[in-house]
């Protein structure tokens, strides 16, 4: 597979690979009492649930129950198992358990607990000094249609529990750092990036963190990984397209459960070439600060301003206000909006270099890079017949006009030009499309409501600047787009690739 490396190299990524272990591997036993509380909350929401006359069950889920858990991390799932038929009960049988645990304790403490919302609403509970996600899903068997995101989550666990050797565990661990300091993990419910269950899968297919780090790092887009034929294939795939062919994975990775979900769906092409560039800088470089979480700091506003004018490319933002809404509910806006508006400027002939959606404290919504600010429009014109009395007046108009590129010419018996002309600038036409023609956008109808009442379109002007000098999180995500690097390159070191 490409090239090896050297007996130094190998003895470099061994001894920093062992240091990274050396920080985040959890020892187990120093979970015991982490484990109990979950044992005593699981016992608590059952008896709850059993009391409110409702058939469920309760387990501990997640990369803890899979032994895959990152000492750094600081929540623990569970899961609550309905009947399908309970799907229209989520919200009462949820607010029902809210109301039975805020008054009852975990070893003397009070359980602090909150209903968060969502496509699948979720509890999240400090209980003994803990922090609990409280997820739901649906009793369904194999083959069975989901009706959750978290339904296969017992079938998953259960595969990893069969497959993963026990040696590979470590290896998890590293890969999951590794993807979490080069900035492309998925630490948020809806949003994109590697999560813990496809970085166990990789670990499954390729044996070790070692391997797999060789393998990504020639990785090509539209990478198929088939774990149950135990095949690897690269589909050939026009790279200066890949960005915006509908329906398209840069990594498609087969979920051994479900074969027509890609476990990997929510890797960006963005993040994709990321960690093969990242994973092929740690294979000749080994250091072990790309393990380590990197700070960006973004630049001035006016700085990345003249970096835009430089570029010649024009840059707008569509935001909205989080409003207090749950981050998992955002990213499902964000990328249905992503969609919408990516149809609608290629519909209109506007040339995108790229787009990216975003979810910061404050706001939500997405990038866009365009080549121009006005498109031009390649069009076709039909005239009148080469017989008609009006040739002449088509002939006359049209045979030195600056706009016509071909013609006229004589097309089944008509007179025919193809010109062009400019396109709306690109702030009228999303201002428009937002307050007046929302109703072409492939969004549900609350979504047209809330776009057309409250969606701001931003260029680089002072409303944009002012929400870049107050939201950090926002800055941090604007100057990464306008930069276009990846997270990891913000703290890189001279002296790591000399």
């Amino acid at each position: 597979m490409g090239e090896t490396n050297t007996a130094d190299e190998k003895e470099k990524h061994e001894i920093i690979e062992n240091q990274v272990l050396e920080v985040i591997q959890v020892q187990w036993e120093q979970h015991e009492e982490t484990r109990e509380i979950l044992s005593i909350l699981r016992e608590k929401i059952q008896m709850d649930l059993n009391a409110l006359g409702y058939i469920g069950r309760v387990e501990t889920q997640g990369s803890f129950a899979r032994k895959t858990y990152l000492s750094e991390d600081e929540t623990f799932d569970l899961l609550l198992i309905l009947q399908r038929e309970d799907k229209a009960n989520v919200h009462q049988i949820l607010d029902a358990l809210v109301k039975r645990l805020k008054n009852d304790r975990i070893r003397k403490q009070p359980i602090v607990i909150e209903k968060h919302t969502g496509k699948i609403p979720y509890l999240r509970i400090l209980g003994g000094g803990e922090l609990i996600n409280v997820f739901v899903g649906f009793e369904i068997s194999p083959g069975e249609e989901t009706i959750s995101i978290f339904d296969l989550i017992p079938m998953h666990t259960q595969y990893i529990l069969t497959h993963m050797k026990e040696e590979m565990r470590k290896e998890v661990l590293l890969l999951k750092k590794f993807v979490k300091a080069t900035g492309v993990y998925r630490n948020e419910i809806g949003a994109v990036g590697f999560n813990g269950y496809l970085c166990e899968l990789l670990i499954i297919f390729y044996g070790s963190f070692r391997r797999t780090i060789q393998a990504i790092r020639e990785w090509k887009p539209r990478t198929i990984i088939d774990l149950k034929r135990n095949q690897e294939k690269n589909e050939d795939v026009d790279i200066l397209t890949t960005e915006m062919l509908v329906g398209y994975y840069p990594l498609y990775v087969p979920d051994p459960l479900n074969p027509k979900d890609n476990a990997a769906s929510s890797v960006s092409i963005d993040q994709f070439n990321s960690i093969t560039a990242a994973t092929n800088l740690y294979y000749h470089h080994p250091t072990i600060d790309i393990f380590e979480d990197q700070i960006c700091e973004a630049s001035a506003f006016e700085d990345l301003v003249r970096k835009i004018v430089n570029s010649g490319k024009e840059v707008v933002v569509l935001a909205l206000k989080r409003e207090f809404k749950e981050a998992e509910v955002c990213w499902q806006k964000t990328l249905s909006i992503k969609s919408a508006f990516e149809a609608e400027l290629h519909n209109n002939n506007y040339i995108l270099e790229r787009t990216k959606p975003f979810v910061c404290d404050e706001y939500f919504g997405i990038f866009i890079s365009l080549m121009n600010v006005n498109p031009r429009i390649a069009l076709r014109k039909e005239g009148p017949k080469i017989t008609s009395g009006d040739s002449i007046k088509f002939l006359r108009r049209y045979t030195k006009h600056a706009d016509v590129v071909a013609g006229p010419f004589i097309d089944d018996e008509k007179w025919v030009i193809h010109f062009t002309k400019k396109g709306q600038n690109i702030y009228d036409f999303l201002q428009n499309l937002v307050k007046k023609n929302t109703f072409v956008l492939n969004v549900d109808s609350f979504l047209k409501v809330e776009i057309k009442e409250k969606m701001l379109v931003l260029g680089v002007d002072g409303e944009l600047s002012n929400i870049y000098e107050t939201d950090s999180s926002f800055a941090e995500s604007f100057f990464l787009f306008i930069e276009r690097k990846p997270l990891w390159i913000c703290n890189l070191k001279e002296t790591e690739v000399s």
